[in-house]
């Protein structure tokens, strides 16, 4: 899927990967995604104006400007042993979105499988529709590095990253519209009304492959209401990789929250090392 993000069985793979990390707080880092804008590789007035853009707005991020802050957390479980923390801030102004991911290895585990991955996004949504502008990640096992940042004109990904490109990735010219994982990882796990539940249709592309998300069927009872949904890998894997598995399925359960809405307290997916499980602290 997209090497360490929610939702994908890669994901536990490198969580066993050990090595060195530093402590994190789940919040934003400007000078972790600032010299990434800075040092786009993109020639152009409008390109000039597009780097402008996001430099902007993460600063406003950063100085507070924008409005609807909400902060998340969810213990991830492998095997029903916690493996890692996932904290997802996100903030809103209108139409415009901006989101934040930390994922780390927390407490004992640490001392074992020590991990840190954080990403950011920002855009723009309309009518459950997401335009994204800018996405960036970085991960660290102690032992490796790598990072990624993708840019949007409309709609078509650029893709600059440390990885060197492997012969089956996909190109993005024929990747258009799809969204970046973080977007879509807000998407699936922020507040919404309960007439809404259980109708994402989500289409990804990280850059090198592509990735479909659905939610459908929603039950209720004591516990919640329940979706059941579908991650589907759709191009840009190796024949080994598709060997392995196509599609893997997963439960999202919602509860009531204070504010009126319903908000996802857990998700459960059966990965290739065994059941994987997300719940909200």
């Amino acid at each position: 899927f997209f090497d360490i993000h929610i939702i994908a069985p890669e994901f536990f793979r490198l969580l066993a990967i050990r090595g060195t990390t530093k402590s994190a707080q789940p919040w934003f880092v400007m000078n972790n995604n600032l010299h990434i804008a800075v040092d786009l590789r993109r020639k152009g007035y409008f390109m000039r104006l597009n780097r402008m853009a996001v430099l902007l707005a993460l600063c406003s991020w950063a100085s507070g400007t924008f409005a609807n802050n909400t902060s998340e957390e969810f213990d991830v479980y492998i095997k029903g042993l916690q493996a890692g923390r996932l904290s997802l801030v996100t903030q809103t102004k209108g139409s415009d979105y901006a989101a934040r991911i930390l994922l780390r290895t927390p407490g004992l585990a640490a001392k074992l499988l020590r991990y840190r991955f954080e990403a950011t996004a920002l855009g723009r949504s309309h009518n459950g529709h997401y335009r994204p502008d800018y996405y960036s990640e970085k991960s660290d096992t102690g032992k490796r590095q790598t990072d990624k940042t993708i840019t949007y004109v409309n709609g078509l990904a650029k893709v600059t990253q440390s990885k060197t490109r492997k012969p089956h990735w996909l190109t993005p010219r024929g990747q258009r519209n799809r969204i970046d994982p973080l977007t879509a990882t807000y998407e699936l796990l922020r507040d919404r009304p309960k007439n809404t539940l259980c109708q994402q249709n989500l289409k990804l592309f990280d850059g090198a492959r592509a990735v479909d998300i659905t939610l459908t069927d929603p039950k209720s009872d004591l516990k919640g209401i329940t979706c059941r949904g579908l991650y589907k890998r759709i191009g840009g894997f190796s024949e080994a990789e598709m060997r392995k598995g196509v599609s893997f399925p997963f439960k999202l359960t919602y509860m009531p929250a204070p504010n009126g809405a319903y908000q996802v307290q857990s998700l459960k997916i059966e990965t290739l090392r065994g059941r994987a499980s997300f719940l909200r602290r």
